[in-house]
């Protein structure tokens, strides 16, 4: 089934690109957040007080890596990043497996509800 791209025109196709570029990585704290986090729970507070969460900069290079993969069609790339972010997370997945594990889940799986549909948008299913 071969499917032409619904958005034409260079400037339409560059607007639903950079829209998924933009969406994914700024809602994806508060999906991961309402998904993983029971509610009304905060996630705590950095001890070191950094400037940026290294696991929320992670998070962020994780959305563009994923919406990059996905309009370029490569899958085996969204599974080196999730193999490679599994063993950089182990110590962390064996003190707290739903958390860390269920946050990389929810948040490959909300780039992907993104970057899918803008894929279909300027591309098609062909």
């Amino acid at each position: 089934m071969i499917v032409e791209p619904i958005v034409l025109g260079g400037a339409a196709q560059l607007l639903v690109v950079m829209s998924s570029y933009l969406l994914v990585p700024v809602f994806s704290g508060r999906v991961v957040r309402y998904v993983v986090l029971p509610v009304g729970v905060k996630p705590p507070a950095d001890p070191a007080g950094l400037r940026f969460d290294p696991s929320t900069v992670i998070g962020k290079c994780e959305n563009v890596i994923t919406v990059t993969f996905v309009l370029a069609r490569d899958v085996a790339g969204i599974a080196i990043v999730f193999a490679a972010k599994s063993l950089v997370r182990s110590p962390q997945m064996r003190q707290n497996a739903a958390f860390y594990l269920g946050g990389t889940l929810v948040n490959l799986v909300w780039g992907l509800l993104v970057a899918a549909p803008a894929r279909v948008l300027i591309a098609g299913l062909g």
